[in-house]
């Protein structure tokens, strides 16, 4: 038979009077030692008024219904992000909005695939080739790679499931694909700044899909098909391992403040919406008066990018005093110009095709390829 210790003991809290508690004293008696390495305990399935489930009460949810309707990633997902070691609840109230948030995932994880066509991790560039923003973001995936680890070794799966959504969420979809979308759709298909994001989205979309695989296995082992034909299943292959990026504990420091001017800047545009001053982002111009620290910074990491990094037309430094806005003064106005055709920024003028100098030059490009 199977050798003393056990891993793990896995049954629900009211074992700990009853086979947590006998196996104890049983084995303890007869081999002198513990019969397991770890307990983990679960609750009980509760409703939303926090009444145990109960076929006499008629307020049991079947799982199997559940999967029949939502499918079983979405019940999973649901015990992925509950703590299942207390009483956890369970209504169709709940479950719709974990549908939301796998749907949230599920697209996410289509948008950085929908982008790689033709890339693959053999087109993988030096993270040593990379800007420091795309550093950025490859640092913060792998300490969510890292913790993830340590979750899942420690039976926290709420806390994987949380960790990877945030990324997910956070850092993906609310920033880095949102300023990168310029990239991605208008430039070249070989620019060299179109494949150093692609590297980030391939990483980054490795990474995530391993993490999530024990937790969303149908809908993980769907997209390892299609974006790894090589594998013979996702859950074959070796697990999310960490590929080491540099990103300097400056360069932290540093993005830590050119993030703060980013929110106030987002802060101001919100405003101005709400204003009428302008419409989408693309139509604003942003006015800063930043002191020499803060202008060494934007000029470091972003210098002629810095608009297109806050997803507007145009950036103006001045020297007046403008309005400041959570600690950054920022004004913004509405953009002088036409909106190019293509890429909708907004420019002092358009050629006769309707588009930007930067949009000609690369049909123009691709017109003599």
């Amino acid at each position: 038979g199977l050798s003393v210790p056990h891993d793990l003991y896995l049954e629900g809290s009211d074992q700990y009077r009853g086979w947590f508690n006998s196996s104890l004293i049983i084995s303890t008696a007869v081999y002198g030692t513990s019969p397991y390495k770890a307990v983990v305990s679960h609750g009980f399935v509760m409703d939303e008024k926090d009444e145990k489930f109960s076929k006499s009460k008629g307020n049991a949810l079947a799982p199997s219904a559940i999967v029949d309707t939502m499918g079983a990633d979405v019940l999973r997902l649901w015990v992925a992000t509950v703590d299942y070691q207390s009483d956890i609840n369970l209504s169709q109230n709940l479950l719709k909005q974990v549908a939301e948030n796998y749907r949230k995932i599920r697209n996410t994880f289509r948008f950085m695939h929908g982008n790689l066509a033709g890339f693959t991790q053999a087109d993988e560039l030096d993270f040593k080739e990379l800007p420091a923003v795309d550093r950025q973001v490859l640092d913060e995936i792998n300490q969510v790679v890292k913790q993830a680890h340590d979750a899942y070794q420690n039976y926290e799966f709420s806390t994987v499931s949380k960790l990877v959504t945030q990324a997910l969420t956070n850092t993906m979809s609310a920033y880095y694909l949102d300023f990168t979308k310029d990239i991605l759709y208008i430039l070249k298909k070989n620019d060299v700044r179109r494949r150093q994001v692609q590297t980030v989205l391939s990483y980054t979309l490795r990474q995530l899909s391993h993490l999530m695989a024990p937790l969303l296995p149908f809908t993980m082992e769907e997209l390892g098909q299609i974006a790894y034909p090589a594998f013979t299943s996702i859950h074959l292959e070796r697990f999310a391992e960490v590929t080491e990026v540099v990103f300097e504990p400056q360069e932290r420091q540093d993005f830590q403040r050119l993030m703060a001017i980013r929110e106030a800047a987002y802060k101001a545009l919100e405003d101005a919406r709400a204003q009428k001053v302008i419409g989408n982002s693309l139509k604003a111009q942003l006015n800063f008066h930043l002191d020499e620290e803060d202008q060494a910074l934007v000029d470091r990491y972003f210098g002629e990018q810095f608009a297109q990094w806050l997803i507007v037309s145009k950036v103006n430094f001045v020297e007046q005093p403008v309005t400041e806005v959570l600690g950054v003064q920022v004004e913004v106005l509405s953009a002088e110009g036409e909106a190019c055709e293509r890429c909708w920024n907004v420019v002092e003028s358009l050629s006769d095709a309707g588009v930007c100098p930067r949009c000609a030059q690369v049909l123009d490009h691709d017109h003599l390829g």
